[in-house]
Parts: structure tokens; C-alpha cells; sequence
């Protein structure tokens, strides 16, 4: 699907009354659906998606949504694919409305925890899923405490060389860099946005990573990183001109201020490690039980000592 045909689709999608942001206190954010609030990301992701059906051919994929909710991706993995013979969503708090919606488009939806490490933890309950050709871990695994549970669960249900999909914020992102600079604010998730403060099932940010730190959580968890692009995701910049079915960006008030750090953010961005987005896709190509002698946990300091050196160098 090309940019045209995306434009497209996102003007004439229809939402989940759920995915409505009427609450949000953000200009940028209110009354948006999630493809219009996110445009630039998941037009990543569509064309990473593309790139899988030309790589593969993939003609009637099994596909895997985890953290799926508002339940989007169904919608656009159908126009990618001309039919999926499978599609599971997985997520915490997936209530009795989401499923019987999803169940009218032959969704499964499995209600549990992904990250039993979370403080109050919910019940997590066995995926049992197998030989899936594609999963999706999209502005996920910054809210998990212990991503390695879910990517050695993702890992058990994916064929080998299925492929992972990940969308995530880049914490070497220019903006982050410039706040400890001017104000000596760090790049950690503020305390007030963290389980500190709330503990309910929209889980919050837990950490934000480096492409270094990407790739070796999934290399540890049998993924061969085949594709990685940094971008900026211009959250919420987006709007439907409803007169002229188009997408556009909204303007900015030209006021000094705003265009100084435009100016300033957008010459950052012109380096692609500082921008503040990844997109990674990845191929499964070990199971979980061939990386068990691979990964090891140790109590021993001086054996640490001998793996940080052969791993990091110190």
C-alpha cells in the first residue's frame, strides 16, 4: 500500500468508539482514532508490513497482536494481506465489549498479563499459540518491567523465521539529549507517570532504549534484527480536512518560541540516532530451550565479570 492508498485508508477508516480520545486534556490528542494520532508510525509499519508480503509471500499469515488494544491493526493487516487465517489479539483488560467486537471479524482475544514482573500483576494465563507466521509488539514493550517474559512467549508461538514487528520511543532522542543539557531533566519516565503513581491496567511507561539496548534484549531472546530505521513520529500532528479528503499537518503559531524549537528539534532530527522513534523488524531463529546454555544468570561476580567483558568489553 503506498502513501496514496494509506491516506486513503485512514480517511475512510471507521473506529472503535473506544479508540476516541474525547477526554484528552492535549489539543493534539482530543477526538482523534489512533491511525490519525499516530499517522507516521503506522504508515511505518505498514510498509514494513509490505516489505514481509514481498520478502515472504505470505498468502493466508497467522498473525499475533500483543498489547493490542484499541484493536486497530486487524484493519490494516487486512489490507496488507489478502487473507489471514489466523488473528489473535493479546492484552491486559481486553473487557466484554472489545471481545464480542472483535469476535465479529473472527478475532480470538486471549485476556491476560504480559509482564508478571508489574507491581499487583494481573493472572497470566498460557498462549498455547504455535507456528505463527507474524507477531506485533507496537508501543509495547516500553511499558513492560520484564520484556524478556514476552518476547520467550512470543518467541514459543512463532514459526521459525516468523517475524516480529516492534515500534518503540528511541531514549537517545534529540529532545531528551536537550532537556539535560538546559535543565538538567533526564530521559527516565517521570515518577508520576510510573507505577508509583498509578497501577491500573493501562499500564504506564516502565523504561524507553537505545537501538544497542534493542538489539541485544531480542538477540537474547532468539531474534536476528533484520531491518532497523529511526524516525520521528510527529504524535498528534495530524488532522482529516474533512472538504478536501486529505491528511494534513496542522500549522504552527509562529511565535518565536515555537520556531526556535522547531528549528532546533528538526536540525537534531537531521541525525537518525537522535530522532525519537524505532521501528524494528526482527526473524525468530532460535527456541527458547536452544538459548538456554546462550543466556546465563550468574550469582558468581567473577563470572559476570568474564561475561560483561566478552559482551561489552568492561
Amino acid at each position: 500500500m503506498n502513501y496514496k492508498d494509506y491516506e486513503q485508508f485512514v480517511i475512510n477508516y471507521k473506529p472503535f468508539k473506544w479508540e476516541i480520545r474525547d477526554y484528552d486534556f492535549r489539543d493534539k490528542m482530543k477526538s482523534k482514532h489512533s491511525f490519525i494520532m499516530s499517522f507516521i508510525r503506522f504508515f511505518k509499519v505498514n510498509n514494513y508490513l509490505d516489505l514481509i508480503l514481498k520478502k515472504e509471500n505470505l498468502k493466508n499469515p497467522k498473525i499475533i497482536d500483543v498489547g493490542s488494544f484499541p484493536g486497530n491493526m486487524y484493519f490494516l493487516s487486512k489490507r496488507i494481506f489478502n487473507n489471514i487465517s489466523e488473528y489473535y489479539s493479546i492484552g491486559l483488560d481486553l473487557n466484554d465489549e472489545f471481545k464480542t467486537k472483535m469476535k465479529e471479524y473472527n478475532v480470538n482475544c486471549i485476556n491476560t498479563e504480559i509482564d508478571p514482573q508489574f507491581v499487583e500483576s494481573k493472572e497470566s494465563v498460557d498462549w498455547k499459540l504455535k507456528n505463527f507466521d507474524v507477531c506485533y509488539l507496537l508501543d509495547t514493550i516500553e511499558h513492560l518491567v520484564d520484556p524478556i517474559y514476552c518476547l520467550d512467549k512470543i518467541n514459543n508461538s512463532l514459526k521459525t523465521n516468523g517475524h516480529l514487528l516492534i515500534t518503540t520511543d528511541n531514549i537517545t532522542n534529540f529532545l531528551y539529549i536537550s532537556n539535560m543539557l538546559r535543565k538538567g531533566k533526564s530521559p527516565n519516565v517521570h515518577p508520576v507517570l510510573s507505577s508509583m503513581v498509578y497501577r491500573g491496567n493501562h499500564r504506564p511507561h516502565h523504561r524507553e532504549f537505545s537501538k544497542e539496548e534493542l538489539i541485544f534484549i531480542l538477540n537474547r531472546s532468539g531474534f536476528e534484527v533484520v531491518k532497523h530505521e529511526f524516525f520521528d513520529r510527529k504524535q498528534g500532528d495530524f488532522y482529516i480536512d474533512d472538504n478536501k479528503k486529505k491528511i494534513k499537518k496542522h500549522k504552527i503559531k509562529k511565535t518565536l518560541k515555537n520556531l526556535i524549537y522547531e528549528l532546533v528539534k528538526n536540525t537534531g532530527f537531521l541525525f537518525s540516532h537522535l530522532r525519537n522513534h524505532h521501528i524494528i523488524l526482527a526473524r525468530k531463529i532460535k527456541n527458547i530451550d536452544e538459548l538456554d546454555k546462550e543466556r546465563k544468570i550468574t550469582y558468581s561476580l567473577e563470572e559476570w565479570s568474564d561475561i560483561r567483558k566478552n559482551a561489552i568489553g568492561y
